[in-house]
């Protein structure tokens, strides 16, 4: 049951100087047990168990900072390689420490008495914990390095400045886990918890329905936020409603969660509704709303959201709760300790279970069911499912986008093995800790369809930032000489451009450039593939440090993707930079005062790391060297790449002229005149101006279902 570990060790003696260590790997079992697993391996030495106590002192909110102590009184006396150990989920963006004592996290040990033993403290980086997704997650060992700590020992753990989740929960910990001696295994200590409440109310959101017919009742739903999106107190107050910026009614707010009746349109066309203070202090725009007899409508899903995999997560009636409004349709997956999968009862007959296996074992993946009637399954990219494995009826989606991660190459590995799948995305990451757009599963319900149904026929596509409207047409191809899709988009900012991928290749794509010559785009890239392909761990992402350079032109920053750092540089014509990628490419947009025939814009990038939120077996993170490229104004005109190895893979920077966008909302009409073969595929690629982006599921040749 146990999975192997790989460990990343420092160590402190207490009250001594830090050390460095370096080890082999090893295994920490580190098991999610409930209390009654405690005391049935207690009993099993002659244990008698009490809980250990959590207590905060300080305001106990989202995001808030925290003094916190962990109580508790040995049972039993530990002798040499014994240990204590204080866990922290692996994808917190703030892990607890032991390096720095003035700054946040900072945890130390105080026995009740004098101590007869000499405690380590160790920084423990794990790998695949037991029972759990395989992860890094981030421990604190008190180890017995020699005496006796004797049973009976009070022990306050103190973890000083503790930077809490920035997601409201009822039940909050950090977990304690307890063994003998060297040769024991890990047992959890049963600890009391926490409520961690939403902050102070800090903005609005509005969600309405993205599909309607002509004078039905638009789906619209107002969310009392605080700064994380957690859901509010209530506020009484008054709001003007407007559609497309016109005044319509005011709306009396009484609940943090609020259903707005009443609202429809006659005639079709594309709304988008904004909600406002009097004086437009406070607003929120929704989603575009798309007026029409099309017969279908769009439910937004998130899709398998874990309920029990760590720590301080959600139970499923609480996850539903908090997505009311939010999402039409919440199906979480409890990931249950000790055991490779567990099934949650969603909805109406609705189940899934959840597989958490070694690589060897045939990776993650998520299967719904549907009583004993029909099921389906979900590739999941960050331990790969085995496609190799995989039964072609079976596999219906794969999931391309999570949290802040895109693994459209394993939507085309799929697909170019024959298997015809949708596209679908989540919000659960163990890449990314930090905050990243929100990810939007579009399911397409046709007029008298079941949810479960569209699903399982792939009526999917991914939004990730916004919900847009994604209207492809056909949905499916047969061998005609020239093949046509039309697909129309309904965006809430102006689109930047449309691709067309053919067979998982950038086939076409339509934009707009810049032809004056003085705005350009700087573009880097870095893959997310896997480095042996499926049996392996996607690549870890990369950051990039660098910097945008001109000689005799001030240079300015337009508008940036998601995630950029900018800063003037320390000349004149000069912008600093810092982002991160992995699997899609990021933009930078700048402006020169001034360019001729002899500008030349300079990149320099400077050397750093990749990113270990995960170790592969094939190839660990590697160092990414530095580098500085000189791109004359012409061939920057015309698209100059520079390319470069990155330890097995080739990443890339590229100066282009900048994007003129489109209109929020558009058609776009594609042909291929190709000669045409069974199984081919198409898939659109979306992206705004504002850094979001979608991904509709692929379009078949020979799809005749």
């Amino acid at each position: 049951m146990f999975k192997k570990c790989y460990l990343i060790v420092g160590f402190v003696l207490l009250s001594l100087p830090t050390l460095a260590e370096t080890s082999d790997p090893e295994h920490v079992v580190a098991t999610e047990q409930a209390a009654g697993d405690l005391q049935h391996a207690a009993g099993a030495t002659g244990l008698v168990t009490g809980a250990a106590e959590f207590r905060i002192r300080g305001q106990s909110v989202a995001g808030g900072v925290v003094y916190a102590e962990i109580e508790y009184q040995l049972p039993i006396s530990l002798i040499e390689g014994g240990s204590l150990v204080l866990r922290q989920e692996g994808t917190r963006a703030h892990t607890l420490q032991i390096e720095t004592s003035a700054a946040n996290n900072f945890v130390r040990v105080l026995p009740s008495e004098p101590a007869g033993a000499q405690l380590r403290a160790r920084e423990i980086g794990v790998a695949g914990i037991a029972g759990e997704p395989q992860f890094q997650a981030s421990a604190i060992a008190f180890e017995v390095t020699s005496g006796v700590l004797r049973a009976g020992t009070i022990l306050r753990f103190v973890v000083e400045r503790l930077q809490l989740p920035t997601t409201a929960m009822t039940r909050y910990e950090i977990p304690l886990y307890l063994k003998t001696d060297s040769e024991a295994s890990f047992v959890r200590v049963p600890t009391s918890a926490t409520q961690i409440d939403p902050g102070e109310f800090s903005h609005l959101s509005l969600y309405a329905s993205s599909i309607t017919t002509p004078g039905e009742i638009v789906d619209l739903w107002l969310r009392l936020e605080d700064a994380y999106g957690n859901i509010a107190r209530p506020q009484n107050m008054t709001l003007d409603l407007l559609v497309n910026g016109v005044f319509r009614e005011r709306v009396d707010v009484i609940a943090a969660v609020q259903r707005i009746d009443g609202i429809s349109f006659q005639a079709p066309g594309t709304y988008q509704l904004e909600i406002r203070t009097g004086g437009g202090g406070i607003s929120a725009s929704s989603n575009p709303v798309l007026v029409s007899n099309k017969p279908y409508t769009i439910i937004w899903a998130d899709l398998g959201v874990p309920t029990t995999m760590s720590e301080g997560v959600h139970s499923s009636d609480e996850l539903m709760r908090l997505a009311v409004g939010r999402y039409d349709l919440t199906l979480p997956a409890d990931h249950k300790e000790l055991d490779e999968s567990s099934i949650a009862s969603v909805l109406d007959d609705t189940t899934v279970v959840s597989h958490w296996k070694s690589l060897q074992k045939g990776g993650a993946s998520l299967v719904f069911s549907k009583g004993d009637t029909a099921s389906l399954t979900i590739a999941k990219p960050e331990q790969p499912t085995d496609l190799r494995r995989m039964v072609p009826g079976d596999l219906k989606l794969v999931e391309i986008a999570s949290g802040g991660s895109v693994y459209d190459w394993f939507g085309t590995s799929a697909a170019n093995m024959g298997f015809r799948v949708g596209f679908t995305g989540s919000n659960h990451s163990h890449q990314y800790p930090g905050q990243y757009r929100v990810v939007n599963t579009a399911i397409r319900v046709d007029e008298g369809q079941d949810w479960f149904d569209a699903l399982s026929n792939r009526q999917t596509y991914v939004s990730v930032g916004s919900k847009m409207v994604l209207l492809v047409s056909p949905m499916n191809l047969d061998l005609t000489p020239i093949r046509k899709i039309s697909l129309e988009i309904a965006a809430d900012a102006p689109i930047d451009s449309v691709e067309v991928f053919k067979n998982g290749s950038l086939f076409k794509a339509k934009r707009q450039r810049d032809t004056g010559g003085n705005r350009f785009r700087l573009v880097v890239e870095s893959s997310s593939e896997p480095f042996s392909r499926l049996m392996s761990k996607p690549r870890n992402a990369r950051e990039w440090v660098g910097y945008v350079a001109t000689e005799g032109s001030e240079l300015t920053v337009d508008r940036v993707g998601q995630s950029w750092q900018v800063k003037p540089g320390r000349q004149a014509g000069r912008v600093d930079f810092l982002t991160r990628t992995h699997g899609l490419g990021e933009f930078l947009e700048f402006e020169l005062a001034t360019a001729n025939e002899d500008t030349v814009i300079e990149i320099g990038i400077a050397p750093g790391f990749e990113d270990a939120a995960w170790i592969p077996n094939d190839r660990l993170p590697k160092q990414t060297s530095g580098h500085k490229f000189l791109i004359p104004i012409a061939e920057a005109m015309q698209g100059g790449t520079r390319t470069f190895e990155v330890e097995g893979y080739r990443d890339s920077v590229r100066i282009e002229p900048a994007l003129v966008p489109f209109e929020s909302s558009m058609r776009y009409d594609f042909d291929d005149p190709s000669t045409p073969h069974l199984g081919d595929y198409y898939y659109f690629r979306i992206r705004l101006q504002d850094g979001s982006f979608a991904y509709t599921s692929p379009i078949y040749v020979g799809d005749f279902e």
